[in-house]
């Protein structure tokens, strides 16, 4: 099985498991290395998760923190992940850690447009040796089966879904922003990532893309074919993870906020 969906009753249930298994693995990650690397995403659900990670032990001091993706916006809007993660899980203990922003303030402000502003960034974190072996990725889901700015309406998601760029740039096509985003390939290549799914839609999304028969034919051992991969590139990249044969997709989910 190439992902597992854990289920629990509402947020704070879900969010205790998936903060202890995090904290286990930065700590595991130090134990080899001088420094870890978190990635998480941004949006409003993952305040309970961060929440939970503060009570979890971990040498913050050594841990990098940056972003999965982020919009093409400057780093104090509204609409930035990087707001967000820096007044939740970077004012509680994590603030000991040393953030690693994907849309600098610098970059953003130099550049002619957005999207321009969102090349440089990415061709900043593709250059950034820190970003390159994440011990944890926390990824979030959208209702449209996509995740981190991998969009399935984007006219980049081809190219994104076999990049040799660990992040890429795409326009979404029903959302606003420009976004800089980690590519499909870099997702597969960390072998095992978490995501954080809460409220009814997003489980129902889980549910939706659980019974695609591609993915359906991979839990059965199966070989998907090529119509198969047609469907899934058409579904999006949760899809594509849910049936990938080496990557390891640990959901945790529940249909309360």
């Amino acid at each position: 099985m190439s992902f597992t969906l854990n289920d629990f009753p509402n947020a704070e249930l879900a969010a205790r498991p998936l903060a202890k298994a995090i904290a286990a693995d930065l700590s595991a990650a130090l134990a080899t290395t001088t420094r870890a690397l978190l990635l998480v995403s941004g949006g409003r659900s993952p305040s309970t998760l961060f929440k939970a990670l503060f009570d979890e032990t971990v040498e913050w001091s050594r841990i990098d923190i940056s972003l999965v993706d982020e919009r093409s916006v400057a780093p104090d809007a509204e609409a930035a992940n990087a707001a967000l993660v820096c007044a939740s899980l970077m004012s509680g203990p994590a603030r000991q850690a040393r953030w690693l922003p994907l849309m600098p303030a610098e970059v953003f402000a130099a550049a002619a447009d957005p999207w321009q502003a969102a090349e440089r960034a990415a061709v900043l974190a593709n250059a950034n040796a820190a970003l390159m072996q994440p011990a944890v990725i926390v990824l979030g889901l959208g209702t449209d089966g996509h995740t981190a700015s991998l969009f399935p309406d984007a006219s980049q998601w081809p190219d994104a879904a076999i990049s040799q760029a660990r992040y890429v740039c795409v326009q979404p096509g029903g959302a606003p922003h420009a976004r800089v985003s980690l590519s499909l390939p870099a997702l597969r290549l960390q072998k095992r990532c978490y995501m954080w799914a809460v409220g009814a839609e997003k489980v129902a999304t889980l549910e939706r893309l659980q019974q695609l028969p591609p993915v359906q034919q991979m839990l059965r051992g199966r070989n998907v074919d090529e119509a198969g991969k047609r469907l899934l590139m058409q579904a999006g990249p949760v899809a594509c993870l849910m049936a990938d044969p080496v990557a390891q997709l640990d959901v945790y989910c529940s249909n309360i906020e």
